[in-house]
């Protein structure tokens, strides 16, 4: 085999790269491959603690969207919250991660909010 075809060969079987994509003010947290974030995120910092809340569209399924982040969030320390709801809720020390998808498949509406208790003050 030339060499000429043992390269192409090599570059047909290696698994097509997607670029992973983030929202732009929770830098670690990734989207779902084929979402886009739909603007600039909300957020309010206070004495009570921390706020963000993002929004994306894409093409997928709740179910797949549900599959992505529980696959992908363990890896970056989040840990799944049972709930009895519609609600994909995430624990990560004083954080929590909830997403809620709506609407159909082929526009896929992804709303996340992050919310950060603060550091408790009491010396206890």
């Amino acid at each position: 085999m030339s060499r000429f075809a043992f390269i192409a060969a090599v570059i047909a079987a290696a698994p097509a790269h997607a670029e992973t994509h983030y929202f732009g003010a929770m830098p670690d947290l990734p989207l779902p491959a084929g979402f886009a974030e739909l603007h600039t995120a909300t957020g309010f910092d206070g004495a009570t603690g921390r706020l963000v809340m993002a929004d994306a569209t894409g093409v997928a399924t709740p179910a797949q969207v549900r599959s992505f982040y529980n696959d992908s969030l363990p890896a970056l320390g989040w840990s799944l919250s049972p709930t009895g709801d519609d609600e994909l809720v995430f624990l990560r020390g004083r954080e929590r991660l909830a997403f809620t998808v709506s609407g159909e498949p082929a526009h896929l509406r992804l709303h996340v909010q992050l919310t950060v208790r603060p550091a408790s003050m009491n010396a206890d």
